[in-house]
């Protein structure tokens, strides 16, 4: 059977199916949200990175502000997820797996209608996460150590999805230690460059939580952890393992738990590669999470890597018992349901078919509250509805107004923020709340609204009553207007409209403004100040009479014009190159010499250009030096640019004795900072350029040279 066209079939026409819906639904909350993101493009944002803004802007660009333009990038995404998903599958076991697999991913509700329609960070987190997974089995087959560069790419923009994608180093570290042929890794330099090529890639996110007070990173751990100290909670972890059962499928979950156990057996008592490729990918992030919820309520998507990841195993567990008659007949039961729960979510979102009444308890059926039954509203499909009339009633509201007392788009809340601002695309809208959420970073000029007009926006979901809200931030209020949504002829929400005169932000508490935030600092100068702050650790914190003894010496020679650490660094060095290269001794020496005079050409013009003050100049001479006193040109450091270069070098000529060339190099950089003549960044740019400056100029001589 031809499993491969099978798949494709499936993939291509769940794709088209996808394709055909997505323009008929309004916009959830989250992915309102991210569309928000896309106007305020930035390098990070407070609840997530910044990719999926990214991916919605390009979209947006090409189809316009629409529902469709939203999310036709997460089908496309999920399209080429659910190829690469087939692929890692077909190489860890077979076609026949890899088709049933792919199958699975289609039918399980948070992949297949959650995943691959709702635009969400977890989309373009689970095609990095599996082509991350495609990389590494690559590499395990082949042992080709470039597949570690590509496997910082992917990291890289895993972390700039969601936060979660740290966690594939972790994996990778897993499947290296528990695998014995494959711990000669660790001892090479490529897995360590892929990590630094990652942490290099989500730089964007350091640098915008530096300049918000790290803002970001405050917000994920609080909100992931908990504000307090972890407590047991068996409430809290039966209500994750239920949601998790609801979004994998009731009847599917029980299997997914009996595979996790039995990926982990046959990974470590039968040695299998495969299993242990899953269990490393997957069982970190379901024991993290799922560890998590033991006390702090999660949500049931956060562990949906893990299970993306195990449904590989899973497929082949279905077709290795396939011939067990109940376990058969159970399958069949549960794929049966898991289909149902696909189709009818999204036949209910476009038509109302499923009769939410008949689940309410009889004494709440008639509950009414703001004019909504009860039935309405606890179904949350009527989230998506009535977004656009609500776009035209504001437009002509506004329009209503002369220039002078036209209004801007407020309300309180922030996903109400963004579903307004979806629908109103040309119109800006503003959260002004007591709560620290994304809209507080991307309005720090409310100054520029005083003693303007507002509208004030809220729905029976999100009510509050501006007056007692706001009090005398504005000097009046119009009554509250009521604006009916209706589907299918039932009446499901109101929206309220008032009408408010002259703000005054001087007026709002301090919780309202951008105070509770923090001014945005400048990146430049927040590195400048850590800088300073490392120096000052090691230039004064660290000071004792034993290092004094020992760096007086070199400090000595240093104020003579006389490197004595580089030449004790360079004598040992060419010592252990005669020792073990004599057959080479001088074609290596001249290269040795050529790598030092273009690193410290490549250091002359960087601090002719930057003439970075030393520190004995910033500090006023309030530090500690030895002998040497300098003034000018720090940035970078000489010193430690020739001292890693010359161990670079030898790094990859002779690896035997790298434990001494990091001694030497890390010495050299740490006696300039402590001896009060280079600060930290000066030692790092130093190292960086000697280290580079090696590679290349060892790279050139081997690919060009007869010798």
């Amino acid at each position: 059977m031809n499993y491969t066209l099978r798949f494709w079939i499936v993939n291509i026409v769940s794709t088209l199916l996808r394709l055909l819906i997505i323009g008929r639904i309004g916009l959830t909350i989250d992915e309102a949200h991210y569309w928000v993101y896309s106007k305020f493009l930035d390098l990070s944002y407070f609840d997530h990175p910044p990719l999926i803004g990214y991916i919605i802007k390009v979209s947006t660009l090409i189809f316009g502000n629409n529902e469709f333009a939203v999310r036709f990038p997460n089908v496309l995404i999920f399209f080429f997820a659910t190829w690469i998903f087939f692929t890692c599958a077909k190489k860890l076991y077979n076609e026949r797996t890899a088709f049933f697999g792919a199958l699975l991913l289609n039918v399980l509700p948070v992949f297949s209608f959650l995943g691959s329609v709702i635009t969400v960070p977890d989309s373009p987190l689970a095609l990095l996460w599996l082509l991350s997974l495609l990389i590494f089995i690559a590499l395990v087959e082949t042992n080709n150590k470039n597949y570690w560069y590509l496997l910082g790419i992917t990291t890289g923009l895993a972390m700039l999805s969601k936060y979660n994608g740290v966690l594939i180093p972790f994996s990778i570290f897993l499947f290296l230690t528990f695998s014995p042929k494959h711990r000669f890794w660790f001892k090479k330099k490529e897995p360590y460059f892929g990590i630094i090529l990652s942490v290099i890639m989500f730089l964007p996110v350091i640098m915008w939580n530096i300049e918000n007070s790290w803002a970001s990173f405050g917000f994920q751990l609080n909100h992931g952890f908990g504000s307090s100290l972890p407590k047991f909670s068996l409430t809290f972890f039966c209500r994750s393992i239920g949601a998790q059962a609801g979004y994998i499928s009731p009847l599917l979950f029980p299997i997914f738990i009996v595979a996790a156990f039995l990926c982990i057996k046959e990974a470590y008592k039968k040695n299998d590669r495969a299993a242990l490729i899953i269990s490393c990918f997957s069982l970190p992030v379901l024991v993290f999470f799922n560890t998590i919820a033991t006390f702090n309520e999660i949500l049931p998507h956060w562990p949906a890597m893990g299970y993306l990841v195990l449904s590989i195993y899973v497929a082949h567990l279905i077709l290795k018992s396939w011939n067990i008659k109940w376990f058969k007949l159970y399958s069949y039961t549960a794929l049966a349901l898991a289909l149902f729960m696909i189709i009818i979510v999204p036949l209910h979102v476009l038509y109302g078919v499923v009769p939410v009444e008949k689940f309410i308890p009889k004494d709440k059926i008639e509950q009414i509250e703001h004019g909504i039954p009860e039935s309405e509203r606890i179904d949350i499909t009527n989230e998506v509805y009535g977004w656009k009339e609500v776009g035209n009633e504001i437009r002509k509201i506004v329009n209503s107004y002369s220039k002078e007392e036209k209004p801007f788009i407020f309300t309180y809340k922030s996903y109400l923020a963004s579903e307004l601002a979806a629908c109103i695309p040309e119109i800006r809208v503003f959260c002004i709340s007591d709560k620290i959420d994304a809209y507080d970073f991307w309005q720090r000029d409310l100054e520029k609204l005083k003693n303007k007009n507002a509208l004030y926006i809220c729905n029976d979901y999100f009510f509050s009553d501006p007056k007692s809200r706001y009090g005398d931030v504005f000097s009046s209020y119009a009554d509250i207007e009521t604006f009916p949504v209706y589907r299918n002829g039932k009446k499901i929400k109101n929206f309220f409209f008032t009408y408010c005169k002259s703000f005054n932000p001087s007026k709002l508490p301090d919780s309202y403004t951008t105070i509770a935030v923090k001014q945005k600092k400048d990146f430049k100068q927040e590195v400048l100040n850590f800088d300073h702050f490392i120096f000052k650790f090691i230039n004064s914190d660290l000071k004792s009479k034993h290092l004094d003894f020992l760096v007086a010496p070199i400090s000595y020679f240093d104020d003579k014009d006389f490197n004595l650490s580089f030449i004790i660094i360079l004598t040992i060095c060419i010592f252990i190159l005669w020792k073990n290269k004599k057959d080479h001794f001088w074609t290596d020496l001249a290269l040795m010499v050529s790598v030092m005079i273009v690193g410290a050409v490549i250091v002359h013009f960087f601090k002719h250009y930057f003439q970075r003050p030393r520190p004995l100049k910033v500090f006023d001479g309030n530090i500690n030096t030895i002998y040497e006193r300098l003034y000018t040109d720090s940035f970078p450091s000489g010193h430690t640019e020739l001292a890693f270069s010359l161990c670079a070098f030898m790094f990859i000529m002779i690896k035997k004795y790298w434990y001494l060339y990091i001694i030497f190099a890390f010495c050299s950089g740490f006696y300039r900072i402590y001896a009060g003549s280079h600060f930290p960044l000066d030692v790092i740019a130093g190292a960086l350029i000697g280290i580079v400056s090696a590679y290349m100029v060892v790279l050139l001589f081997r690919k060009y040279s007869k010798f």
